[in-house]
């Protein structure tokens, strides 16, 4: 049985267990829940931070939190994590699905998700034609289960176990999970396991792209939550280094996200896990200039912020999740001007946001005090909100994307 959040975390990386470099950025203070959803403002305040002292292996070149502490991590509240409210968004898993399930004939097959979230991306495989997904993760209960799909989904709210992959598997999707595993090693051996066992002929991954992240020094994409972070190229490492086959890794979704789709494993780990040398002296510099390009963005939205407060302008931050959570935090008192953070995700609407306790509202709501500006999170999605906030008669307000 693999506990991802139950691994001891030291300063050799969780994925090669080389002695890692020291940290190349510390940020202090963060909420460790980036889903974490709150019924007052009170309970909102209260919550639980930590640090990311992020150190990068000097082998493989994987980048780990190595001030990760999993027992600040509680699971028990609400948490809410759907992205599919956005239409881009739903359009592109949409799109992903369709590809898979084409390009690895999955049409009819049964499929096994390790860390499924809501099951918001297995509902988008069945709907694709696969002919049924087994979902794994501890928060997705049988009743998010839709009801056209029952005998379909399986939900299995539980930790991931190479057990729960049976045979005639034909594929094993893991989206956006890696980058929570503090035990990377393990955890990818039991999945490894499990897939010889069962005679599974693909692994199909995704992940959030660290080379965008330290290349436009996107602070507010680092989640407490994330302990792990990848580049096509360190994926491919990672994976084949416990013992994959072939392995293709490519950037998705404007270069946010890196899509791994790996074969079969075989006999054993090759130990390929190390990355050329070039290309770890390019990532050792991104890593390197990060902390002073985070450094410069936090002083200039600070300052911005300080403009919009003098002037008696009001802020409205879009994006209720990890990055309007992160973004907020990293500001901290400078964030004054922000009255509220918008979100079409019903599931927050109504809620507070961690750290500042701010209001999370739905568009509609900005009509009643219309914000000066609104800072976007995620330039991906522009159009959509430039489009709610003129429907809504909020054509002088403007838009600022990250």
């Amino acid at each position: 049985m693999t506990d991802p959040h139950a691994a001891p975390i030291s300063t050799a990386c969780p994925a090669c267990a080389t002695p890692a470099n020291e940290p190349f950025i510390a940020l202090t203070g963060l909420p460790v829940h980036g889903t974490a959803v709150f019924d007052t403002p009170e309970a909102a305040r209260r919550v639980t931070v930590g640090d990311q002292e992020l150190c990068l292996c000097p082998a493989c070149g994987v980048v780990f939190n190595r001030a990760f502490d999993p027992a600040l991590l509680d699971y028990t509240g609400s948490h809410e994590e759907s992205q599919h409210n956005s239409p881009r968004f739903a359009a592109y898993a949409a799109e992903l699905s369709a590809d898979w399930t084409a390009r690895y004939r999955l049409t009819g097959t049964h499929v096994v998700e390790i860390g499924c979230g809501a099951g918001d991306f297995a509902v988008e495989m069945l709907r694709a034609g696969v002919g049924g997904v087994t979902g794994i993760d501890p928060h997705f209960a049988a009743d998010r289960v839709p009801a056209d799909l029952t005998g379909r989904l399986t939900a299995l709210p539980s930790e991931f176990d190479a057990r729960q992959i049976e045979p005639g598997t034909s594929a094993v999707v893991c989206r956006h999970t890696l980058e929570h595993i503090p035990a990377l090693r393990s955890f990818g051996d039991e999945i490894v396991t499990g897939m010889r066992k069962a005679a599974v002929p693909a692994f199909l991954a995704e992940v959030p792209d660290l080379g965008r992240i330290l290349a436009e020094g996107a602070f507010w994409d680092l989640q407490y939550e994330h302990c792990s972070y990848f580049t096509p190229e360190t994926v491919t490492g990672y994976l084949r280094g416990i013992g994959f086959g072939e392995v293709a890794a490519r950037t998705t979704y404007d270069d946010q996200y890196v899509v791994a789709e790996a074969t079969a494993p075989d006999a054993g780990p090759d130990g390929s896990a190390a990355v050329p040398a070039g290309t770890l002296s390019d990532l050792d510099g991104a890593c390197r200039a990060f902390a002073d390009t985070v450094r410069d963005g936090v002083r200039s939205w600070g300052a911005w912020m300080g403009e919009r407060s003098a002037a008696g302008d009001p802020v409205a931050v879009w994006g209720g999740g990890a990055k309007g959570l992160t973004f907020l935090a990293m500001l901290g008192a400078d964030a004054a001007p922000v009255r509220a953070v918008v979100d079409i995700n019903p599931g927050l609407q109504g809620r507070y946001i961690a750290g500042p306790g701010l209001p999370i509202v739905a568009p509609a709501d900005l009509t009643r005090t219309p914000p000066r500006s609104v800072v976007l999170m995620n330039p991906i999605y522009r159009g959509e909100v430039r489009a709610d906030l003129d429907r809504l008669g909020l054509q002088s307000t403007e838009l600022l994307a990250l």
